[in-house]
């Protein structure tokens, strides 16, 4: 159930994302847990689909973006790491681990000033491991967080924590084309972030 509140957001903001592969499918908690098992505890729905498809977006100057009149947000961090944790016999931690406190010193913000946050969601279990190592919630919070945040893209319910996840409806509902699939939260969070997300838009998004 704790990773079914992120493949039944995520299929939320799916359905108001025309280009997702299972936009016009609604998922509901009794079909996520009543899925077919694929290799335990994995089920169905937990599982992204290969695809064939693509991104692309433009990297220039903020003076030639200005001067072409084109919207466009800006870097403000960034970080890269490879093979980390080797010594780890199960991962229960990424990369991200090594260079978070760097992105968020660099950027002069924390978790709390992210309005919308993209995680690479190959398994729903992938998404929590960054959510507790990007300081979203300690380290074993993540189902508990996940059950008290709403993750959908018009989130309004004062009754929880507003945080869009995977505002297109991420790998789990919009699938997985190769390679580009790592790009899927840039090209979302370029579309939110200049105000070009249409039927999914995140309203008043700063930061991602």
């Amino acid at each position: 159930e704790d990773f079914a509140r992120i493949a039944l957001a995520q299929r939320y903001n799916a359905n108001h994302f025309p280009s997702a592969l299972l936009g016009h499918k609604t998922l509901s908690m009794e079909q996520y847990l009543g899925a077919r098992q694929i290799v335990g505890p994995l089920h169905l729905f937990d599982c992204v689909m290969p695809c064939a498809g693509g991104e692309g977006f433009l990297v220039m100057s903020e003076d030639r973006a200005n001067g072409l009149g084109l919207p466009y947000c800006t870097v403000m961090a960034a970080g890269e790491g490879h093979n980390a944790h080797t010594e780890d016999e199960i991962q229960l931690r990424g990369g991200w681990t090594e260079y978070a406190d760097s992105l968020y010193e660099q950027a002069g913000i924390g978790p709390k000033d992210i309005d919308i946050l993209q995680t690479y969601d190959d398994y729903p279990v992938i998404s929590m491991l960054q959510m507790e190592d990007l300081g979203f919630c300690t380290k074993g919070e993540a189902p508990a967080f996940v059950n008290s945040t709403d993750m959908r893209f018009d989130s309004s319910g004062p009754e929880q924590r507003k945080l869009p996840h995977n505002t297109s409806g991420g790998q789990l509902s919009v699938g997985q084309a190769g390679a580009a699939a790592g790009l899927l939260g840039v090209t979302e969070t370029i579309r939110q972030l200049t105000g070009q997300a249409g039927t999914n838009q995140v309203e008043d998004a700063e930061h991602a």
